[in-house]
């Protein structure tokens, strides 16, 4: 009977020691859990500060503090937030899934919060220094820079070779530019490969001169390199169409052939060369000069082959032109004003994800059938995200406002643009 209870005695003893290791165990873990969370969050943060470093703080210390408190939360309850975060149907494959798996949702959608709809709507529009500063040329950047960017936080900014004097003075002016801006902002050239020497490039072969890949990532290589020392993050170019001998003459040179299946990869790879080195690519013109008159049949078999391809290689963003593309929308409606062009074809049959930006809204082919208030919301309502130098920006800008006042724009729409906007902007920033 004694060695019984002496026996019972020594498991109930083994038993309460195992719960006591059991329970320590828990407690180390679980302080290894917070602790790796912890250097996580800490590490993310390192990676936004790097980058806030790069675009010369464009955006304020108090936001950073808020993206990184609300990833610690999300971090802390080991919640999925897709469901959450998940913006609309066009941002359908930006699909979040918490902070283990795609902080970089977490990231903008604290950033977007903390924005009023007015810095939005603003974000949406990329503009030349000249129709915020109410300068003629602009040549640097000081207190009259930095008060119009901040009455006019605009997405971004686009330089023409007049706003270039010299190296030295063009950096320095990106360099201010930057700084002044609360946003991430856009900082745009247009410089396709070729013989031109604007902005102090080193010419290279003209595009129609360049037959494998590797010479066109040489040449686009190059040209981003050279881009990214000024401190430009956008490169409109390049030229996604495709041309025959003896076509357009604007566009001879320019392209990489009159195929599709040949251009398609060169394209690709001038994509890839810019964007390996942080410049967004933006290819021009969707859907293509001769698509006027073309079927969508035709065009899936044509132009869309290279389009088909470069979205496929992750391209940045697409400008949509101007042209009428009745065959495909059945009346005469701009291709950079038509949901059909925009939303049914370029996001729904094509698959892009990226950021949509129309073309020169100064054009004089919008501007004589439609005010900037007019143009821009009914490009917004077409799914453009980033409307391009309408001929009265303030105009624009206003009129965006009185769309959303009225109804006619919702507040979710432009939070849907942004948001793939700012995907582009901090892609890499973690």
């Amino acid at each position: 009977m004694r060695e019984e209870q002496k026996s019972r005695e020594k498991r109930r003893r083994r038993r309460i020691r195992n719960q006591i290791f059991a329970y320590l165990t828990l407690i180390v873990v679980l302080f290894l859990l917070v602790a790796a969370g912890y250097f996580a969050v800490k590490g993310i943060m390192k990676y936004v500060k790097n980058y806030n470093d790069k675009v010369n703080k464009v955006i304020e210390d108090a936001e950073s503090s808020s993206a990184v408190e609300t990833m610690a939360e999300v971090d802390d309850t080991n919640q999925n937030t897709a469901d959450q975060n998940t913006i609309g149907e066009d941002t359908e494959g930006y699909v979040s899934a918490g902070i283990g798996e795609d902080p970089l949702d977490d990231l903008i959608e604290s950033l977007l919060k903390d924005m009023t709809i007015e810095e939005m709507v603003a974000g949406m529009f990329m503009v030349s220094p000249e129709s915020i500063t109410d300068v003629q040329t602009v040549v640097q950047a000081k207190e009259g820079t930095k008060k119009a960017i901040t009455e006019n936080p605009v997405g971004g900014i686009v330089y023409l070779p007049q706003n270039f004097k010299s190296q030295d003075q063009f950096t320095q002016m990106i360099a201010n530019t930057r700084g002044f801006s609360k946003f991430p902002i856009f900082m745009a050239l247009k410089v396709e490969c070729g013989a031109s020497t604007d902005f102090g490039m080193e010419a290279t072969a003209k595009a129609s001169e360049l037959t494998d890949a590797e010479s066109v990532k040489n040449a686009y290589g190059s040209i981003a390199e050279k881009l990214a020392q000024y401190g430009i993050n956008m490169n409109l170019a390049p030229v996604s169409e495709i041309v025959s001998e003896g076509g357009d003459a604007s566009l001879q040179g320019r392209t990489f052939g009159s195929d599709a299946a040949t251009a398609a990869p060169l394209v690709s790879a001038a994509v890839q060369a810019m964007q390996e080195k942080e410049v967004s690519a933006v290819l021009q013109k969707f859907p293509g000069t001769a698509a006027g008159s073309k079927t969508l049949e035709e065009l899936k078999n044509s132009e869309f082959v290279i389009y088909d391809l470069a979205i496929k290689s992750g391209v940045d963003c697409i400008m949509v032109s101007h042209i009428k593309v009745s065959g495909v929308t059945g009346d005469e409606t701009p291709a950079s004003l038509s949901s059909v062009m925009l939303n049914d074809v370029l996001r729904n049959m094509l698959g892009f994800k990226g950021v949509i930006i129309t073309d020169y809204l100064n054009d004089t082919a919008i501007t004589e059938n439609y005010s900037s208030a007019d143009v821009s919301v009914a490009a917004i309502l077409a799914g453009a995200d980033i409307l391009l130098e309408p001929e009265n920006y303030q105009e624009a800008y206003e009129g965006v406002l009185q769309a959303i006042a009225d109804g006619r724009i919702t507040k979710e729409r432009i939070h849907d643009s942004m948001y793939r906007i700012y995907r582009v902007k901090y892609k890499n920033a973690l």
